[in-house]
């Protein structure tokens, strides 16, 4: 089908639109200089959440790093690659908070792989119990289950408010299976994929360092969006490709020093652990490498982490208090433009301080069709998420994410789009 051709308005929008008294969005600056360092869009991207748009700089390194591996061999570039890969890793543990250095920091494929890789470490004896919450992301969920169902671990729903958000006061004052005191581990996601919210990080990392209980973090959907300086989780995951806007294929695990030496070794191999005699010692487990090494991968896309080295180069010469600033007030400039366009209506507070924003439909509609349209019909990009996504959601929603090269513009245009593409059929 042929798209329906719209102009779209200049995206440098901001000032012309505060000078009219329009939505208020600071730091118009930043918003100019990241949408100047990408190349010229053929969409309205409004799909940070899903995967940001690199710079230019980002792309160029990483072909650059293919061109490298083409001339000398892949192992040799990797080795040439080395102290950008080591700056890359410093940089993470630098927005990761206090007490991380780069040497706690190791890649992994993706955030998926590299939860993977933590919770097969974790020393989880049978009759261990898990704190969970119902917006797990699906794909750590099914990790979680496999592995509670192969070594007899029991699952434990966090009490959470009715927008799945942790209930601190429930989870002091009630009684009940999940007090922390009686877990062995702690997990969630920071920031849901499904539902623009935050959870309460620091308060439960503090409660579960006072009871001895180990916290792992997924920071996929928050890291380079919301601050988590002093979180002081036991371990952290995350990906390069949502708000650090690096290329897809690379993320990581992190793990504090004084937690990392009771953990195995992630994904055993030659990697990650000390080979030993099968035919002597043929039931001997394997015994982990040093220190986080324990949790490498072998083979890698290793132009992809060279371009997450020059995204998080870029994103650490930003103010990133203004950023956050950035995205956050236009995720509730979206939330008041588009609740109720249509009929679709906001699945979190108007003021959630993240830069996700979720619609739910109106009885009749599609949000997958609806996504469709939106790209081919108005060449704007959201993401539909299906019910499954997490155990918390039960009907499909629609997700619009802003980053700071966002505009109140490209907003307003998906809310014309939203009215005309998100009304029920006749």
């Amino acid at each position: 089908m042929e798209p329906h051709r719209r102009t779209i308005p200049a995206l440098d929008a901001d000032r012309a639109r505060l000078s009219r008294g329009h939505a208020v969005v600071p730091e118009p600056e930043i918003g100019r200089r990241w949408r100047a360092a990408r190349a010229r869009a053929g969409v309205v991207h409004l799909d940070a959440a899903a995967a940001a748009r690199p710079s230019i700089a980002t792309v160029t390194d990483q072909t650059d790093h293919l061109r490298q591996e083409n001339l000398v061999g892949a192992y040799i570039a990797e080795m040439e690659a080395a102290e950008v890969l080591a700056g890359a890793r410093a940089r993470l543990a630098t927005l990761l908070g206090p007490g991380l250095i780069a040497d706690d920091v190791v890649f992994q494929h993706s955030a998926s792989t590299g939860f993977a890789a933590l919770l097969a470490a974790w020393p989880l004896p049978p009759g261990s119990r898990v704190g969970v919450v119902p917006g797990e992301y699906g794909s750590n969920l099914l990790l979680l289950a496999t592995r509670a169902a192969r070594d007899g671990l029991e699952l434990v729903e966090l009490p959470v408010d009715p927008l799945g958000r942790i209930d601190l006061d429930r989870l002091d004052r009630v009684p009940g299976p999940a007090r922390l005191e009686d877990l062995a581990l702690v997990t969630f996601p920071h920031v849901p994929s499904q539902r623009g919210v935050a959870q309460p990080a620091a308060e439960m990392a503090a409660r579960c360092a006072a009871t001895g209980v180990d916290l792992i973090l997924d920071v996929a959907q928050s890291l380079g969006q919301v601050d988590l300086a002093g979180i002081g989780a036991a371990a952290y995951v995350g990906t390069s490709r949502k708000w650090l806007c690096g290329p897809r294929g690379a993320g990581f695990t992190a793990v504090r020093p004084d937690v990392v030496d009771r953990l195995g070794p992630g994904a055993p191999s030659l990697h990650s652990a000390h080979p030993h005699d099968l035919r002597a010692h043929p039931a001997l487990p394997a015994r982990p490498l040093p220190g986080p090494s324990r949790m490498a991968v072998g083979e890698a896309a290793v132009a992809s982490r060279v371009g997450l080295a020059t995204a998080l180069t870029e994103l650490l010469a930003e103010d990133l208090g203004a950023m956050r600033d950035r995205i956050t007030a236009l995720a509730r400039h979206a939330r008041r433009t588009l609740d109720g366009v249509a009929g679709w209506r906001l699945g979190e507070e108007a003021d959630s301080p993240t830069g996700i924003v979720t619609l739910r439909p109106p009885a009749g509609v599609d949000s997958l069709a609806v996504c469709r349209a939106l790209y081919v019909e108005a060449r704007i990009l959201t993401s539909p998420i299906p019910a499954g996504r997490a155990p918390e959601l039960t009907a499909p929603v629609l997700r619009a994410s802003t980053h700071v090269y966002s505009s109140p513009a490209e907003i307003e245009q998906l809310a014309e789009a939203l009215d005309r593409w998100g009304r029920p059929g006749p």
